[in-house]
């Protein structure tokens, strides 16, 4: 059955001629009227009722025209799909976030990217650095966003240093060292508070001067923590700018932390994939997007 002949019977249908259908297609009159023949030939069904000056669906075409538009909906996401991975190599692009980086960081970059490329799929993971490099090395991942690690700088990849954001101390303005410059002694006395985030375990994540903590992988969650409890916990700034604002947290002073806490991120890539099609302008617009973290 030829799919000339079904979009053929939706464009008629849908623009009242098949001389209108002819012009949408760009092709002969004559070409489309024999189209359609064709088809109800095919289905062995008559599918127009014609006159002199008209051509409009009986029941038969009313009956199959959703199927019909459904199979060339169908058809067109199918062609599309082997468009970009004729034209691109590939039609998901799947980045990769180290857990604790603020990921909406990357919304200016992904929405540019989603415009430019409205055919090719973006997959987001979260996860741990071991996870997310593990993926990256079998290529299950075409980049990654991690934090700064001189070690992970090799050669066999792309890389760039980019992009920084701040880390905060932060406590409910009731706690008892709230408005005070503190030292890690003092600190040490209360219960930190940390963002797991699929890193469970204690001894592979950054506790800070408390021996006695709380990980929870949910930051609102610990954030109402924060409010309830005598403790503290170290986020992205970003994260919890709104609750500064709000006045709901504060940030505790600490006397051997003068400067702002700045953690540097890092972006891998498969060498090429900076040449790409799909990865020049993604790494493009990353670049400037995290250049924008504060």
């Amino acid at each position: 059955m030829n799919l000339q002949g079904m979009r053929a019977l939706v464009l008629t249908a849908e623009l009242g001629s098949v001389s209108a259908a002819a012009r949408r297609m760009g092709k002969r009159q004559s070409q489309v009227s024999q189209w359609l023949s064709n088809l109800e030939l095919d289905l062995g069904l008559t599918l127009f009722e014609r006159t002199q000056n008209q051509i409009v669906l009986n029941a038969a075409g009313e009956a199959l025209l959703p199927s019909a538009i459904m199979a060339l909906s169908q058809w067109d996401s199918f062609q599309g799909a082997a468009e970009v991975l004729a034209l691109q190599g590939k039609n998901t692009l799947v980045l990769g976030v180290e857990n604790y980086i603020p990921i909406s960081s990357l919304n200016q970059a992904v929405v540019l990217f989603c415009q430019a490329f409205p055919k090719v799929n973006v997959e987001i993971i979260s996860d741990s650095r071991d996870a997310l490099l593990e993926s990256f090395k079998t290529k299950e991942i075409d980049l990654v966003l991690v934090n700064e690690d001189l070690s992970l700088a090799q050669l066999q990849w792309g890389y760039c240093r980019v992009g920084r954001y701040q880390d905060v101390f932060v406590v409910s303005p009731d706690h008892p060292l709230a408005g005070q410059v503190c030292d890690g002694r003092e600190l040490a006395q209360y219960r930190e508070l940390i963002w797991g985030r699929g890193e469970m375990k204690a001894d592979i994540l950054d506790v800070g001067f408390s021996s006695h903590y709380c990980i929870s992988p949910d930051l609102p969650q610990l954030l109402t923590l924060l409010g309830q409890l005598p403790a503290y916990s170290v986020l992205p700034k970003v994260l919890v700018q709104y609750k500064l604002d709000s006045g709901e947290l504060v940030i505790l002073n600490l006397a051997n932390e003068l400067a702002p806490m700045a953690r540097f991120t890092q972006l891998f890539w498969h060498h090429g994939f900076e040449l790409s099609p799909l990865g020049k302008p993604l790494l493009a617009e990353l670049k400037v997007a995290l250049n924008q973290m504060i």
